[in-house]
């Protein structure tokens, strides 16, 4: 692969991610700050809910699926599976993916009139600080 198709992989790579976990990161400030109630939501935040949940649907998940598919792409054409720092990634990916998927489900709750508030809501933005930290970690220092 020409180096420059290479950097502009990594580039996309990169873009898509930085997306994909920025509107996650929203996703759980917007949720951790709204207090579902019964009977219905405020004109503000029900305004603001669906232009989240829209945001989601056409950036932040497309975002997710061109990163993994650029991802990827480059662990096959340069043999990173062979490395065991590439799974720890894959994994922690797989997790951010997931939670990416509990917050929709939770977004689509509450514009549906629920009034649960999701389980484990305080750890969503810490995890996905921690977990994308550790993935720049591992993508830069290699360890194993």
């Amino acid at each position: 692969m020409p180096a420059m198709t290479y950097q502009l992989l990594k580039m996309l790579h990169v873009a898509a991610v930085v997306a994909w976990l920025g509107g996650s990161l929203f996703v759980s400030l917007f949720l951790l700050s709204s207090q579902p109630q019964e009977g219905g939501q405020a004109p503000k935040e029900s305004r603001m809910l669906g232009a989240l949940r829209r945001w989601t649907l056409y950036v932040t998940t497309p975002a997710m699926v061109l990163a993994w598919l650029v991802g990827l792409h480059l662990a096959v054409t340069f043999g990173w599976f062979i490395m065991n720092w590439i799974w720890v990634k894959i994994a922690l990916a797989l997790a951010l993916s997931a939670l990416l998927g509990v917050q929709s489900k939770a977004l689509r709750r509450m514009a549906g009139g629920g009034a649960q508030r999701p389980a484990l809501i305080d750890w969503y933005a810490p995890f996905t600080v921690v977990a994308a930290s550790a993935i720049v970690a591992l993508v830069i220092v290699k360890p194993f």
